[in-house]
C-alpha cells in the first residue's frame, strides 16, 4: 500500500491482491464498507468540491481505472500500470464473488446503465449470484426508497454506476441505513474489453497531467 495525494486529494493505492483481500476483509465486518473507481475525470472533480474530497478521502478503498493517475501521481511502476490497464483487481474481485456466491445487487443510474452494467458484468465473469438489478430513476431519484429496497433485498455486495458524484453521495448515505457489507462504485467508463488506448482518453491523459503540474507548481511557490 502506497500513500499518496492528488490535487490535494489524498488517497491510497493497493496492489491489485492487496486491494482483493482488503475487500474480502470488508465482507466480514458486519458493516457497510465502502469503495469507489478512480477516473481522471471523477479525481478532477473532487479537487474543486469540499464535500466531494471528504467523502472519496473517507472512502475505505479507491482503486484507479487509468493509468494516468499513477502517473500524474509519481507512483506509475511497471507492474501497477498492466494492472489498472488489465482491471485485474475488478477481474479477481468479480472471480471471488462468483466462487463465493456472495449475494450481488447491481444499481444503475438510469434502466439503461443499469442493463449495461448487468451485461458488462456477466460477460466478464459467469456465475454470479446477482439477486437484484434496479435503477435509481426507478425510485424517483429518492434516498429513502432506494435504501428500504436495497434492505429489503438484503445483498451483500452493491455494485452500482451512476453519474459521479450521485453515486457517491448515496454510498456514504448508506452507511447510516444499510445492511449490505460493501458498496462498490464502478467507472462510467468501459472497464472490460479495451483492447488500446483512443485518442480522446490520450488528450484527457494529457490534460490531467498538467492540471497535476500546475496544482502542483503553485503548491510549490507558495
Amino acid at each position: 500500500m502506497r500513500r499518496y495525494s492528488i490535487l490535494g486529494v489524498s488517497l491510497s493505492d493497493h496492489s491489485a491482491r492487496e486491494a482483493v483481500r482488503l475487500a474480502e476483509s470488508y465482507l466480514h465486518s458486519g458493516v457497510l464498507n465502502t469503495a469507489a473507481c478512480l477516473t481522471v475525470q471523477t479525481l478532477a472533480q473532487a479537487s474543486q468540491d469540499e464535500r466531494q474530497k471528504t467523502l472519496l478521502e473517507a472512502t475505505d478503498l479507491t482503486f484507479c481505472a487509468e493509468t494516468g493517475i499513477l502517473e500524474a501521481a509519481g507512483i506509475a511502476g511497471a507492474g501497477r500500470v498492466r494492472e489498472v490497464a488489465d482491471q485485474i483487481f475488478l477481474r479477481l474481485f468479480l472471480r471471488r464473488l462468483a466462487k463465493r456466491q456472495d449475494r450481488v445487487f447491481l444499481l444503475g443510474g438510469t434502466t439503461g446503465e443499469a442493463e449495461a452494467l448487468m451485461e458488462a458484468l456477466v460477460l466478464e465473469q459467469d456465475g454470479l449470484n446477482i439477486i437484484g438489478c434496479r435503477s435509481y430513476e426507478e425510485f424517483d431519484s429518492s434516498p429513502e426508497r432506494l435504501m428500504n429496497a436495497l434492505n429489503g433485498a438484503a445483498p451483500q455486495v452493491i455494485l452500482s454506476r451512476m453519474a459521479w458524484p450521485v453515486d457517491l453521495e448515496l454510498m456514504h448515505d448508506g452507511r447510516r441505513y444499510l445492511n449490505a457489507e460493501l458498496w462498490m462504485l464502478l467507472s462510467e467508463e468501459p472497464f472490460f474489453g479495451k483492447t488500446r488506448q483512443t485518442v480522446f482518453e490520450t488528450i484527457r491523459k494529457k490534460l490531467f497531467q498538467r492540471k497535476v503540474n500546475e496544482y502542483n507548481e503553485d503548491q510549490t511557490a507558495r
